[in-house]
């Protein structure tokens, strides 16, 4: 069965009748917000439909519609504002949407989403304290199994960016530069939230040659170097560390030398962890993933005669293409450093504030001031931080960790 598509009654493009939109916005307001509403988020008008906006100004500027918003309190208030802003600012946040969903990311699937509105996040590791007792005789107690509380703590990090149009550049119908701007806007949101993420997944800062904040991995609250070559660092439950030195990544050995260190991880308990390999991924920056590739795509062994290798294709330990993960934002951090691991296990992206898209128009005080048309405003706060050590290593080509440029 064919989809249906609902679309606005207001026309597109040069046959957009700036007459049926006023009469609309006077006769309906209500109808006239969701109408507009509507259609942006079904991609049905955007801010290049606009044929003069000029005219929409003067057609729109006088009628006032009413809206919703959220105050501090999260209480919802109602208000009048008038239908230019309310027009415009709905398809420029539309384009920021766009323009931010259009920006390439892996970041998504290196962390585990969460929201929590405080700014220092308590996460707690129940460790089970087993009296590793073989076995229980008859009529004996049952021994108690203890637990202590160990946590995490999960920052934020408050951002934003602005956006304001001047009544110049409405009454010069400058809608290419207007339009350009607001795909910028969603773009650079887009750009922080991908290298912030992977900045935090390489603990680039608390792991550099001189370690530093932000640190990834806060537990009790104190910044703690996440990967390290030291026995038993950042703690007993990775007898081996968390970092390989000299293991460039070049062939199946390499592989090898970073899935051992995985394997001899602990849990609680000082038992070993098994981490499903359907859950471990593989991040290399651009500079390596051909030769990344070639290791995960050979059915052999390189130079050893019908020797099949354990990664390739119908290897025991191949990791498919999709979860061979790699961006040029990587190499800004290292060129030569890659990652083994589970690392949806390890790492969270906690989220105080989701993106926040908010408008404002001429009927404010900024407009009184220096003659502001209208405003838009993207705001986030986000933070990544790891939960845990034992799930992911990290290699180095040689022994020097990444610099901090």
């Amino acid at each position: 069965m064919k989809k249906r598509i609902f679309k606005t009654n207001i026309r597109h493009g040069n046959n957009m009748s700036f007459r049926e939109i006023r009469d609309m916005a006077k006769g309906n307001p209500g109808a006239f917000v969701q109408t507009i509403t509507d259609a942006a988020e079904k991609g049905q008008l955007r801010f290049s439909d606009i044929p003069d906006l000029k005219e929409l100004y003067r057609y729109t500027a006088d009628v006032l519609v009413p809206v919703n918003m959220t105050d501090i309190s999260g209480a919802e208030r109602a208000i009048k504002a008038s239908a230019f802003p309310i027009l415009t600012g709905t398809l420029a946040i539309a384009g920021i949407q766009e323009a931010y969903d259009a920006v390439p990311s892996i970041g998504q699937d290196l962390v585990t989403e969460m929201d929590d509105n405080k700014k220092i996040t308590t996460l707690v590791n129940l460790e089970t304290l087993d009296k590793e007792v073989d076995e229980v005789k008859e009529l004996d107690d049952f021994p108690e199994v203890g637990v202590t509380e160990d946590y995490v703590e999960i920052r934020h990090k408050r951002n934003g960016r602005k956006l304001t149009i001047s009544a110049e550049a409405i009454e010069e119908n400058d809608a290419p530069n207007i339009i350009a701007r607001i795909n910028k806007l969603g773009e650079i949101m887009g750009e922080w939230e991908e290298e912030q993420t992977l900045q935090r997944v390489t603990d680039h800062y608390g792991s550099g040659s001189a370690p530093t904040e932000p640190y990834a991995y806060r537990p009790s609250g104190t910044g703690t170097q996440l990967y390290n070559a030291t026995a038993n660092n950042p703690g007993t439950r990775a007898p081996s560390g968390t970092r390989v030195t000299s293991n460039a990544l070049e062939d199946e050995t390499d592989i090898d030398n970073a899935r051992t260190v995985l394997a001899a991880m602990k849990n609680g308990r000082g038992k070993r962890i098994f981490i499903p390999w359907s859950d471990v991924y593989c991040l290399v920056p651009y500079a390596v993933v051909g030769k990344a590739s070639k290791v995960f795509n050979s059915e052999y062994v390189p130079g050893v005669e019908n020797e099949m290798s354990n990664y390739g294709p119908v290897g025991r330990w191949h990791i498919p293409p999709e979860r061979l993960l790699t961006t040029p934002k990587l190499d800004d951090l290292s060129t030569s450093a890659w990652y083994l691991g589970a690392f949806k296990r390890q790492f969270v992206r906690k989220w105080k504030l989701r993106v926040e898209y908010v408008t404002l128009g001429q009927d404010t005080q900024a407009y009184l001031n220096s003659r502001v048309a209208f405003q838009a405003r993207i705001a986030w706060d986000m933070e990544v931080g790891a939960t845990d050590y034992v799930y992911v290593v990290q290699n180095l080509s040689a022994t020097t960790a990444p610099v901090d440029e």
